[in-house]
């Protein structure tokens, strides 16, 4: 009898690699006769790196070619960071499963010092994100933040070389790529509230293959995907596209959420911030009152004079 093939579409990072071992190896756990292919992808944003992020269309280029693998039915399922997928996903596809959530954290990395707060006045620190940018400047404004492309090692590396005196990045892809020794600070979520979905590893599908659906299903965390839900629907309702300042995160204890989220401008001359708590059960809705009161509050101008000077993403 012939082994059932299982086509996995994967970035051909080193991190989304791992990524996708780490959920090969939950599906065999699950169905150990299944035979997986992997198939991996280079992105349009993995041969972008002389930009950022909020100035060549934010982080769905890590995902359509991934799309179209499946859409065109080169590939059964795509694995995705949940902070690169973005909120609205075309109606051909879905999300089938999140798993168990890492550390949702971001870290710093130095060879010199040990926090945030050790970092003498006029350091340099590198990071690609302009959520990152703007809490970092609003809490150390005598900080230099200067750009930061290209895959973690690459990161480390320009870091390693003495172009930066400290780096940030996501905990949990450090954790992934055992790189844990390399973090001198995690976080706090307070000091630098997390991306949406940072540190959960979702996986996509199209949406008639029931199949595929129904088997893969089963790798769905339940903690996980109602914390990445309200996280999502507060994104949504900022109608976030290309990569802006805004941050979410939402922490799921004995059925009840607390929910944050931030929207910020690039300069950090104004960050907006807002929490809810509530049951797991209304954690969309949470995420798009939170959202509502921001915009109520001044997001709506920020977000406006940011579309204002970008109109449209490149």
């Amino acid at each position: 009898m012939q082994k059932k093939i299982l086509r996995i579409a994967t970035r051909k990072s080193p991190l989304a690699l791992q990524q996708t071992k780490y959920v090969q190896k939950k599906i065999l756990s699950l169905y150990p006769n299944l035979d997986i292919k992997i198939i991996p992808i280079v992105t349009h944003g993995d041969h972008i790196l002389n930009k950022s992020l909020s100035k060549i269309s934010g982080k769905g280029l890590f995902i359509k070619e991934l799309e179209f693998a499946l859409l065109e039915n080169k590939a059964d399922i795509a694995i995705h960071s949940m902070k690169d997928l973005p909120v609205n996903i075309t109606k051909e596809l879905c999300l089938i499963s999140i798993c168990k959530r890492g550390n949702a954290l971001d870290s710093m990395v130095s060879n010199h010092y040990a926090s945030i707060n050790q970092l003498p006045k006029g350091a340099i620190v590198g990071t690609s994100s302009l959520r990152r940018q703007c809490q970092l400047i609003t809490y150390r404004p005598d900080l230099i933040v200067s750009p930061l492309r290209g895959n973690v090692e690459t990161r480390i590396a320009k870091l390693d070389e003495g172009k930066y005196d400290a780096i940030i990045l996501a905990t949990e892809g450090l954790n992934r790529l055992c790189l844990k020794n390399r973090i001198t600070q995690i976080i706090p979520a307070e000091l630098s509230l997390p991306s949406c979905g940072q540190g959960a590893i979702g996986i996509q599908s199209r949406s008639h293959d029931k199949k595929v659906l129904f088997f893969l299903s089963k790798l769905n965390h339940f903690n996980t995907f109602i914390e990445v839900k309200a996280e999502r629907a507060f994104c949504k309702k900022l109608e976030s596209g290309c990569q802006i300042p805004i941050g979410s995160y939402a922490i799921l204890k004995k059925k009840k959420i607390w929910l944050r989220g931030l929207v910020g401008s690039p300069d950090g001359a104004v960050i907006l911030k807002g929490e809810r708590f509530g049951w797991y059960n209304t954690a969309e809705e949470m995420g798009y009152s939170l959202a509502k009161e921001l915009l109520n509050n001044g997001a709506k101008k920020i977000l406006d004079n940011f579309y204002i000077k970008k109109p449209y993403c490149i």
